[in-house]
């Protein structure tokens, strides 16, 4: 375990934000001074998704909010191409390096993890990032194959074959469920994706300064093997310095259960709690978000971070801060 992670581990308490891709390039003047103003110390700002750079919106928003002791953490998604060129996207086609599901169906908007060429095409963009701008880290999201059922294209199988000494296989049944190979296959493929944690992570150890690795998860244990996201491991190994859970619900009982849970596979690791105010699976009024935001802190979460930075939350802002003026 580095020095920084237990650090991080015993002394953090982060009240972060995700910022979305393109939505605040031009307005980080006013935003940083009312993020301040309201207790948040990070933001996640998208810097890149798949392999483009928002480097524009990055610029203004580490010049708007490093002055104001605000951190300013990389999201980068990972895997996605739904922004590359035309051009781009036609030849990641021809040179097959997409994901497909276990049917046979190639799926256009995302690289194969497996493939060591997307790999270090994803490595390298976080490691572009972190050596020419001063953040503090970079926020891994989508660390994950889409689905349960993707991770089956055909140079898939050529390297899970190479590398697990098989002659052949009945390609995909074999390494479906209840295949004789599925259990194997899918510790495999989640083998790749911790192997692709471990490819950022080497990148940026190559830079001389401290650079945070953290990542943003899904909330079931039972859905990390499923789609590749043994971040309990990935912590373990040193890999990460923390990891922010997506607990997007409405339900409190829910947040408590899961919270549990996570906190006891991270051990001694460092966790933030992600709270869902606008989400696809959740809505919550601010009433709901401050008291979501204290069973976190009251379950000894190392922090929480608030998806996303949309009007909605602005709003909720600013009138946080009128009415301290009021007072």
């Amino acid at each position: 375990m580095s020095i920084v992670t237990i650090l991080m581990a015993g002394l953090m308490s982060v009240t972060g934000i995700w910022s979305h891709w393109d939505r605040h390039d031009g307005n980080w003047d006013e935003l940083a001074p009312l993020l301040a103003a309201n207790g948040y110390d990070a933001v996640f700002y998208m810097a890149a998704y798949g392999p483009v750079i928002d480097e524009e919106g990055l610029r203004q928003c580490l010049d708007a909010c490093l002055p104001l002791g605000i951190e300013v953490h990389a999201w980068v998604v990972m895997w996605r191409i739904d922004c590359v060129s035309g051009v781009q996207l036609g030849s990641l086609q021809r040179e097959e390096r997409l994901q497909a599901y276990s049917d046979g169906e190639v799926i256009q908007n995302w690289l194969n993890p497996t493939d060591p060429r997307n790999v270090e095409l994803m490595a390298g963009i976080c490691l572009r990032i972190a050596a020419e701008y001063p953040v503090t880290g970079i926020h891994l999201d989508y660390i994950r194959y889409k689905h349960y059922l993707s991770g089956y294209s055909e140079n898939t199988l050529d390297r899970f074959l190479e590398e697990s000494n098989l002659r052949s296989v009945d390609w995909p049944d074999d390494c479906k469920r209840d295949g004789q190979y599925y259990e194997s296959f899918m510790k495999w493929r989640a083998g790749k994706m911790t192997d692709a944690v471990r490819a950022v992570r080497d990148s940026l150890n190559r830079i001389n300064r401290v650079v945070q690795l953290s990542a943003a998860v899904m909330p079931h244990e039972r859905e990390m093997l499923l789609f590749g996201q043994m971040w309990n491991r990935w912590l373990e190994l040193g890999m990460l310095d923390f990891v922010v859970t997506m607990n997007y619900t409405e339900s409190d009982s829910q947040l408590v259960v899961w919270g549990e849970e996570q906190l006891e596979l991270a051990g001694d690791h460092a966790v933030l709690c992600g709270i869902g105010e606008l989400s696809s699976f959740a809505e919550l009024t601010e009433r709901e978000t401050l008291h979501q935001i204290a069973l976190a802190e009251d379950m000894r979460f190392d922090g929480w971070v608030i998806y996303h930075l949309c009007d909605e939350v602005i709003e909720r802002l600013q009138s946080s801060c009128n009415t301290d003026l009021g007072d």
